[in-house]
């Protein structure tokens, strides 16, 4: 029978040197982050594009690679993050992103979902469809939701939903599946709200891509914070 980890488990596999795989989209990869760029590696393909692999040395998933590999012996972080990536798409290819020795899969995705007519109802199916799939290989998972997105990157016209929407999804998702989650995205909107700030006031800074919607180096660094925050470590 395949294994369903509580927090507490998932804290003692990261302190014996877990091999953890972020799988997702652009804001898992840390794209948008200053010094960040796409190498030649094909993460993965599919008839409309590849995905190539984002160097990220200041994004959240590296600034927690180098944090449990000094803290916990034996720990690795490998991100496969694809730009542009659907759940769909993940889905269609989860078989290719996992290895036979990861302990843990992070799944940070939903945002690419918005454009598409019934991208809630996708997100949903296909998250569940790999979490069946993980758990038959006796993976632990953690869901993490997506950061809100400024006011005009949310209403251009191809945001059919928003990331509100895409957090409300992997709440459920969470609950039902009993699986822990990392809400940025309230996480992110608490922190506003107690500085008074918007989240145009911390989404830009010099040397990020500053389009609304990738993260800048501030709130690469919030989205790490918040991680050790949830798992205590």
């Amino acid at each position: 029978m395949a294994k369903i980890l509580d927090k507490d488990r998932v804290i003692d596999i990261i302190k014996n040197g877990a091999k953890i795989n972020i799988i997702g989209d652009s804001i898992a990869a840390g794209k948008g982050s200053s010094q960040s760029y796409s190498s030649d590696k094909v993460i993965f393909e599919d008839d409309i594009k590849k995905f190539y692999r984002i160097i990220a040395p200041n994004s959240w998933g590296t600034l927690f690679e180098n944090y449990i590999g000094e803290k916990f012996h034996g720990c690795s972080v490998i991100n496969n993050g694809g730009c542009g990536a659907s759940s769909c798409q993940i889905y269609n290819n989860i078989r290719n992103l996992i290895n036979e020795d990861d302990d843990i899969v992070f799944l940070m995705f939903g945002a690419n979902d918005r454009k598409n007519d019934n991208g809630m109802n996708d997100l949903y199916e296909n998250l569940v469809r790999i979490i069946n799939f993980l758990r038959e290989k006796n993976k632990s998972m953690i869901l993490f939701s997506p950061i809100p997105s400024t006011i005009e990157n949310e209403g251009r016209p191809n945001r059919l939903y928003h990331m509100d929407d895409v957090t409300a999804v992997l709440k459920n998702v969470a609950e039902k599946e009993n699986i822990l989650l990392v809400d940025n995205y309230s996480f992110i909107l608490d922190y506003l709200h107690i500085n008074n700030l918007s989240i145009e006031e911390i989404m830009f800074e010099e040397g990020c891509e500053n389009d609304g919607l990738h993260p800048s180096d501030f709130v690469q660094k919030l989205m790490f914070e918040n991680l050790k925050r949830v798992l205590n470590i």
